[in-house]
């Protein structure tokens, strides 16, 4: 589980799902990255060939699924939730994210179909249900009061 901040639970909720359909993340986490000139909020969920089950074959050191919230004062990123997705390198490092066909609020189960034909075609399938309203709603809530100096 992941630590109370405001996508923390997001991001548990996506972890949920992926150990639901047999692809237990070996880790999962929500934090605030304040490693650059402007703070945003990221979820990171690493899954791996030996605790995942995705294929060792086409993901030996397995892949890491990239959540952020951009605040939107970064010149660089609009405003709102992007997920991605890269590759895991021998030394615990990632290549560059690449995007994942799906919108930033997904559904959890929705998400979790995407990851699975990723890690087993090596081509994410595009998906479009957004995650509940009842749900999604606080958490945008809580992002707002976070972003709110």
């Amino acid at each position: 589980m992941t630590r109370t901040l405001p996508h923390g639970p997001y991001i548990d909720a996506v972890e949920a799902a992926l150990t639901e359909a047999k692809l237990t993340p070996e880790q999962a986490d929500a934090f605030v990255e304040d490693s650059y000139d402007v703070a945003y909020l990221r979820g990171v969920i690493t899954l791996s060939p030996e605790t995942s089950g995705i294929p060792a074959d086409r993901h030996s050191h397995g892949l890491i699924i990239i959540w952020d919230w951009h605040t939107g004062r970064d010149q660089f990123y609009d405003r709102g939730p992007v997920w991605q997705w890269a590759r895991l390198n021998d030394d615990g490092s990632n290549r560059d994210p690449e995007p994942l066909p799906v919108p930033g609020w997904i559904h959890p189960a929705m998400l979790t179909a995407t990851v699975a034909t990723l890690a087993h075609t090596g081509t994410p399938t595009p998906m479009g249900s957004l995650w509940h309203d009842h749900l999604r709603t606080p958490v945008e809530a809580a992002i707002q009061a976070w972003e709110t100096p």
